[in-house]
């Protein structure tokens, strides 16, 4: 038995060190992501909504749990949660509008309003009348103002280290843009893309060096666009984000259920966003992950799953 183990473990490095050897990074890069869907039981769909080709995963059963995804990432961000929460959830990731591989347009605006604009338009095309809305970042500003202007359409809103906290302190991310530093989450060469993961984790994942390689090469294929939709959402001023839509003024009379997720080690936005937004909504629910970055659902990923199913009584 342990020699049949280790026949098949040899193989396995040797498929995997031939495939990095071999195939070009874009290929191996789609292979792996394949596999990382499947893994957590995702299939890949697409959607045409008013002149926009929307791409998502869904894959589980339940009650429908949508997730948005941060700036500049898309809807794989949530695979290895994904595999936690399809047990108990229809899960829907959506690429949002400008991201990924749905439709991006220099033309169209990204401001956090066109972006809930679509949203509603995407989830009317799902036919979704009562759901669970979940955002990281970028995704939790827009998911906290769609709940705020369609309370009734919201079961559970889950607000993951998101950005639009008017009173939150500055993050190391904006103390570097106030000394006139490049925003980190706009990298546009390969060494820029290894400080990025360096500020979103408190233990960065093992990512090989071909996929690191294409991923930045993807980054900097779409830094024109993605400098757009960063200076729509953040609206810099003297280096300083100043959000069209506050979360701690748009939520200040929220009434559904609110879990807000952030890691303690946050160095994009500050973990003080948590407290402030427990300051306005009284009912919500505080998850600080100690010793975790930006992104807890991709570095904690079962511990973070379970703070929402306990949340919304799903185990």
């Amino acid at each position: 038995m342990k020699r049949n183990l280790a026949i098949l473990l040899s193989g396995f490095i040797l498929i995997t060190t031939a495939a990095y050897a071999l195939l070009p990074n874009s290929t191996l890069f789609k292979y792996l992501v394949h596999a990382e869907r499947s893994l957590a039981g995702l299939e890949l769909k697409r959607i045409h909504v008013d002149g926009l080709d929307i791409e998502y995963l869904r894959g589980g059963s339940g009650p429908t749990l949508v997730l948005l995804h941060g700036f500049g990432a898309d809807k794989d961000n949530w695979n290895r949660i994904a595999g936690d929460l399809v047990n108990y959830f229809d899960v829907i990731a959506i690429d949002l509008p400008g991201f990924g591989n749905s439709t991006k347009h220099m033309a169209l605006d990204y401001d956090v309003r066109s972006q809930i604009d679509r949203l509603k338009r995407i989830i009317d095309a799902f036919k979704l009348v009562k759901f669970n809305l979940a955002g990281s970042s970028m995704g939790g500003y827009i998911a906290g103002n769609f709940a705020a202007q369609y309370p009734s359409a919201v079961e559970h809103l889950w607000l993951i280290s998101p950005f639009g906290v008017e009173n939150s302190k500055i993050s190391d991310m904006f103390t570097a843009t106030q000394e006139g530093k490049h925003p980190v989450v706009l990298p546009r060469t390969e060494s820029e893309f290894l400080q990025l993961f360096d500020f979103l984790f408190v233990e960065p994942p093992f990512v090989p060096s071909p996929i690191v390689n294409h991923l930045a090469n993807k980054a900097s294929q779409n830094a024109e666009i993605n400098t757009k939709i960063f200076e729509q959402i953040h609206r810099m001023q003297n280096g300083e984000p100043h959000p069209d839509l506050p979360l701690d003024r748009a939520l200040k009379n929220y009434r559904g259920p609110v879990l807000i997720s952030w890691g303690s080690k946050d160095r994009i936005l500050h973990v003080s966003g948590a407290m402030e937004l427990k300051q306005v909504i009284p009912h919500a629910k505080l998850d600080i992950t100690p010793n975790i970055g930006h992104l807890p659902m991709m570095e904690s990923p079962s511990t973070t799953a379970n703070s929402f199913l306990l949340f919304t009584a799903a185990l």
